[in-house]
């Protein structure tokens, strides 16, 4: 048997019969993980921002690190420990007794969060964009544009702290070229513009 969990970002590009249908027609079997990682990750954040003394950057997203890293901030800021949505999910489903010894594919809205999730080695799991994937079974099936992304800037609109969202990439070169620390509490960070539904392992269209 080979077990597969949909990225929220993916699952809402497809008709949802028309999707099982089509990874049933290549023996998958669809997985869901425990809905409650979304505000188990939020109410996380809400107890570091408590506790930071220096801004919280948002770590959602992977490929934010590499801004840190190249605008040499990590004394200036707070990087939690913290993993992705993403990676709450694909643990759990990996920890699950039926599941063990058997294939599991994470899809994924980019490369970045793919390699992180590879880069954790957990056992029988392997995590892959969803254009890749498709790539891999020379498949496709209808796409249903998302009219408005699953995962948008405003996740932490909720707590009550000065805090500031970005996206796409010259904004947030913008923004640690003229870091100003300790100006918010928290950061938001999104690479991709408008959300990771703009993610580059989205697309089965090229």
């Amino acid at each position: 048997m080979k077990y597969i969990w949909i990225n929220p970002v993916t699952r809402n590009m497809y008709d949802p019969d028309a999707l099982q249908k089509f990874l049933s027609s290549h023996d998958y079997i669809t997985v869901e993980a425990s809905s409650h990682w979304l505000e188990t990750v939020k109410e996380k954040y809400k107890h570091a921002v408590e506790t930071a003394e220096r801004t919280l950057i948002d770590m959602r997203c992977p490929k934010i690190i590499d801004f840190i890293d190249a605008y040499e901030l990590r004394d200036q800021v707070t990087i939690p420990d913290i993993e992705p949505i993403l990676i709450h999910c694909a643990r759990e489903l990996s920890e699950r007794e039926p599941l063990w010894g058997y294939e599991k594919i994470i899809t994924t809205p980019c490369r970045a969060l793919a390699d992180l999730g590879n880069s954790l080695k957990l056992p029988d799991t392997t995590f892959i964009p969803w254009n890749q994937f498709l790539a891999s079974l020379g498949d496709r099936l209808p796409v249903i544009p998302p009219k408005e992304s699953p995962i948008p800037p405003g996740f932490f609109d909720e707590l009550d702290c000065r805090k500031i969202s970005f996206t796409e990439k010259e904004n947030i070169c913008d923004l640690f070229e003229n870091f100003t620390p300790d100006a918010y509490h928290l950061i938001e960070l999104l690479y991709c513009k408008d959300g990771c539904h703009n993610g580059d392992g989205i697309c089965d269209c090229k």
